[in-house]
């Protein structure tokens, strides 16, 4: 599908998650379904501005990966520049700009978030971006801040960027993640008005949830993000409910727990093949096989008593005694 300049495999994009869509993460993801689109966690640009050599492990490898995206959060312009230069010399895809991270770091910074409250600061953020970037470039918004935005206002300022797409979570800046307070109504209003692609995101939980936002609001494409983790199959189910129409449901048990965990090592290891991570590939390795395997026990009998066992071990070895005592 073509997505502004972009023609993707499809309209499916794996959102960027702070310590979760990592590169093994996405690859991971990506072994069960093509994904149009994933992209590497928000870098603040303050940060590389100041310490670009500390970012390059997060961009091990990542030409390997396209389509990719990279998401910069900032509202320094300063910083931003630099940061696009510094990237210039990576081979991704789209520039993705955040303008609707709730955390109260953000916010503070008016940064994230706090752009959907200070839309002339925006605006002057796109200019520099589509202008320093030889990437596409792209936005992700949140419907408002504390209330739904102004609609006209604010796609005047979309649709003159010289952005190539724009990503809205169904929910204001202050609902950060509150069960109940999706907005699909915002969001197919702005689709109404916009004359560039939107992405949709916000609850998308299971193929059913995603056949009603496409069909609610007509957005050209769908970011799935907290829905992943556990489950790696969730694009596969979506692509499957949208084409066939087949609802293939995800029944966790210790055999697929530890199916996946094989396949997820098995990822690490060709992932860390002539890459020296500075506080060691071990470590690395070890820190992303807890993390998931505590996610992937997701929907197990007893997955609460497996979690916390697991959130205490110390190596590899114990890791996987615990994973072998896990029923089907």
């Amino acid at each position: 599908m073509k997505l502004g300049t972009l023609d993707l495999a499809n309209r499916y994009i794996l959102a960027p998650m702070q310590r979760v869509t990592t590169a093994p993460y996405r690859r991971f993801c990506r072994r069960f379904q093509k994904i149009g689109l994933t992209s590497v966690p928000m870098i603040y640009t303050k940060n590389i501005a100041s310490n670009s050599k500390s970012f390059e492990k997060e961009l091990y490898k990542i030409e390997e990966e396209r389509p990719i995206s990279i998401q910069l959060i900032g509202s320094d312009f300063k910083s931003l520049k630099l940061s696009l230069d510094f990237l210039e010399s990576y081979k991704f895809d789209v520039l993705d700009i955040n303008a609707g991270c709730p955390s109260r770091r953000a916010i503070n910074a008016g940064e994230g978030g706090y752009l959907m409250k200070d839309l002339d600061r925006l605006k002057d953020l796109l200019h520099v971006a589509v202008n320093n970037s030889s990437k596409p470039i792209s936005l992700k918004i949140r419907t408002g801040f504390a209330r739904p935005m102004d609609i006209k206002q604010f796609s005047k300022i979309a649709n003159d960027s010289g952005i190539d797409y724009l990503i809205i979570h169904a929910r204001t800046v202050k609902s950060s993640f509150l069960k109940g307070s999706l907005d699909l109504e915002t969001v197919k209003h702005l689709k109404e008005v916009l004359t560039i692609p939107v992405v949709g995101n916000g609850d998308i939980s299971d193929p059913k949830a995603a056949k009603e936002f496409i069909d609610y609001t007509k957005v050209d494409a769908l970011m799935v993000g907290r829905e992943s983790m556990g489950n790696p199959m969730i694009f596969h189910q979506i692509h499957e409910y949208l084409t066939r129409g087949e609802h293939i449901p995800f029944v966790n048990n210790g055999d697929i727990l530890r199916k996946f965990f094989n396949i997820y090592e098995e990822i690490i290891d060709e992932f860390l093949e002539g890459i020296s991570y500075p506080f060691g590939n071990k470590k690395f390795k070890f820190n992303e096989l807890k993390r998931n395997a505590i996610w992937l026990s997701k929907g197990i009998e007893k997955s609460s008593a497996i979690r916390t066992r697991l959130s205490v071990v110390k190596n590899l070895n114990q890791l996987k005694m615990i994973l072998k005592e896990v029923d089907n």
